[in-house]
């Protein structure tokens, strides 16, 4: 292949004549500049880039085998316009890793809330269980009858008791002595 007039310039870079970095700076500086910021960058990140563009272009230079077949700006533009689009990616992943971060400090979180949940409604669960052993016999039948969905006046006939009005008072004074026997538990820590 044929090389490019601008293969000039890269002639020159060899020669250590970097003169002619004042010229691509002024002719193409601008281009990347604007395009740089065009797609989500800053002034700094232009000059950044295009720096970066320089040093790989120079690069490039020192390689004896390498010959400029395009034109010197359409090679720096798509030099620089690939490091900035692999910035933005590296910030794009960044920025995702961020989220995923977040959501997982989040998941930790409500595990340990669900856990701490769980660890509280099984000492509930165990008051519940030791205050219920401490209610008298018949208290403890007669709850177990109607937990189980017995009509108040068959739980009557079972526990030897008048009508289903004797089983409504006696409910309520079994629930009221678990209830205090839960709360002085629960007090005594």
């Amino acid at each position: 292949m044929s090389s490019h007039p601008d293969h000039q310039y890269i002639e020159a870079l060899r020669r250590g004549d970097f003169s002619v970095l004042d010229d691509i700076y002024r002719s193409h500086g601008p281009t990347v500049s604007s395009w740089v910021q065009k797609n989500s960058g800053s002034v700094d990140d232009a000059q950044d880039i295009f720096q970066e563009g320089i040093i790989a272009l120079h690069q490039k230079a020192n390689d004896p085998d390498f010959v400029l077949t395009c034109p010197i700006g359409a090679l720096l533009f798509r030099i620089c316009q690939n490091k900035w689009l692999y910035a933005l990616r590296k910030i794009r992943r960044e920025a995702e890793v961020r989220k995923i971060e977040v959501r997982k400090y989040d998941d930790e979180r409500t595990m340990i809330s669900q856990l701490e949940a769980i660890e509280e409604e099984q000492l509930r669960q165990e008051r519940l269980d030791r205050t219920f052993r401490q209610l008298s016999e018949l208290c403890q039948q007669l709850m177990r009858l109607l937990m189980t969905g017995i009509k108040p006046a068959a739980a009557a006939t079972q526990l030897g008791m008048t009508d289903a009005n004797t089983v409504y008072r006696r409910k309520h004074a079994c629930e009221g002595r678990w209830r205090t026997l839960y709360q002085a538990l629960v007090t005594e820590g």
